[in-house]
């Protein structure tokens, strides 16, 4: 895969249809979000849903708190079932959301040799890693430019950026291929369930992003929940 790429159309069939190539089993699929709050319209989404994946803008003030985040955080996690994988590849940021996202499932959640435990196998391995990213080529420029709004160029800069949060152990983790690493953000309200939708601690984190938004991009927000397809 070059170093630059088209990036991914927040698109639930999109991700749903790449996930699968991946090897993610056809019992879940993505949904839209339209509230983290609304009773009413989260009732639509099946549960549990164990990841969410966030598109937002990156702004001037989300770079400083993230900065000041950073250099306060290990960037790591003493938890080593949390499989995070580094971005190296520009434009990719929907691609390693979606593998943050399906790679801290249960082996139960794939489809037998699957390409997604091959990633989950060599994450720590930089040079097996980037072979498997360079494989993904021709399905990730498949789902790219398959979106309903016209896919902009693989050397265009954008200002939107996408990230997942899960659950795991017991605890929720911020998935940032831009990081250094998964970050914990604490105990889960509800421990023994693999629910991450209800979790205050990820209102909380959309909101701190809302508000670190300027006036022109408080729309310029979309999220998605892995969850069990409907049928």
């Amino acid at each position: 895969m070059s170093q630059s790429v088209i990036p991914l159309e927040s698109n639930p069939e999109i991700f749903t249809q790449f996930a699968h190539k991946l090897g993610l089993s056809q019992s879940f699929v993505f949904h839209d979000v339209y509230s983290l709050t609304d009773k009413d319209l989260l009732s639509f989404i099946p549960r549990p849903s164990p990841a969410i994946i966030l598109l937002f803008p990156i702004t001037p003030d989300y770079e400083k708190a993230r900065l000041a985040e950073e250099e306060k955080s290990k960037g790591s996690t003493d938890d080593e079932n949390v499989v995070w994988f580094k971005q190296t590849v520009k434009n990719a940021c929907g691609l390693y959301a979606l593998l943050n996202s399906i790679s801290n499932l249960d082996e139960v959640s794939y489809e037998p040799n699957s390409r997604i435990v091959e990633f989950k196998k060599s994450y720590k391995d930089i040079s097996k890693l980037e072979q498997l990213v360079e494989n993904l080529k021709k399905d990730y420029t498949d789902a790219a430019t398959s979106g309903e709004t016209q896919a902009p160029d693989a050397e265009e800069d954008t200002s939107l950026h996408f990230i997942a949060f899960i659950k795991k152990d017991g605890h929720i983790y911020e998935m940032d291929g831009r990081r250094k690493g998964p970050l914990d953000l604490g105990e889960a309200q509800e421990s023994n369930s693999e629910d991450v939708l209800g979790e205050s601690t990820v209102v909380e984190r959309f909101q701190r992003y809302i508000e670190l938004s300027d006036d022109e991009n408080k729309l310029n927000f979309s999220l998605m929940a892995l969850a069990p397809s409907f049928e």
